[in-house]
């Protein structure tokens, strides 16, 4: 680096590889005046895609975004031993927010009671409810949920207003007979995680776990990156 003389503005080269990282004196081999020289800081690496934060914002991002996965979903604490979805001592909590009663009971049926816990509401603000008291997960909303209040779109609305750490912690899949299951654009294009057409409720246990695999192997380098567990 270079560093200018304030007496007679010599312009004076230093090797960093042999400087201090801190504030240093310095005299001008010209007029000898004595002057302080402040190197300076070299950027820290970091992964591509993520955004420089100050130190601060820094130490406080991996804790913040801890606390959000641990709120949404239970989520371990660094340094603790990994567990298999088998292992974990809380099962995957889904609301179900469908307005067709034998799909509903299919959906029920898809599921192994060991793994998942399973809500069913009939109203928009039972279903909100049951997300903040019960911290669900998953959220599995067909459009004409409680019509006569417009849950649907209620239901999306609160989906869209999520910050982008709780929505990347929160899996949203639409049913409807006008989605076909796995379609990833009509997912991405309505918003959603994944699309489920209704003749597949009796396999949706399945069609989910192979989706969120997905999902998981898609944010890796974020998880890793921020030190919390996959959804």
């Amino acid at each position: 680096m270079n560093a200018t003389c304030p007496q007679c503005s010599m312009n004076i080269p230093f090797d960093e590889t042999r400087m201090s990282h801190e504030p240093f004196s310095a005299q001008c081999p010209r007029c000898r005046q004595s002057f302080t020289v402040t190197p300076q800081r070299s950027e820290e690496p970091h992964l591509a895609g993520v955004g420089v934060t100050t130190p601060v914002a820094a130490a406080a991002q991996p804790d913040l975004l801890r606390s959000l996965a641990e709120l949404l979903s239970g989520a371990a604490r660094p340094g603790a031993q990994p567990k298999t979805d088998l292992d974990k001592w809380e099962r995957r909590r889904i609301l179900l927010c469908v307005d067709d009663a034998i799909t509903r009971d299919r959906l029920r049926g898809a599921f192994d009671p060991s793994r998942y816990e399973v809500f069913c509401a009939n109203l928009a603000s039972e279903a909100l409810e049951i997300i903040h008291e019960y911290r669900t997960e998953v959220i599995v909303l067909s459009p004409n949920f409680d019509p006569e209040r417009q849950g649907g779109a209620t239901m999306m609305q609160y989906v869209n207003r999520m910050t982008p750490q709780i929505r990347r912690r929160s899996y949203v899949v639409l049913m409807s007979p006008q989605l076909r299951t796995l379609d990833t654009y009509l997912a991405f294009a309505n918003g959603v995680n994944l699309t489920v057409h209704p003749e597949d409720s009796d396999s949706f246990q399945a069609i989910f776990e192979r989706s969120l695999r997905d999902f998981n192997d898609l944010y890796r380098p974020l998880n890793q990156a921020s030190e919390i567990e996959p959804l």
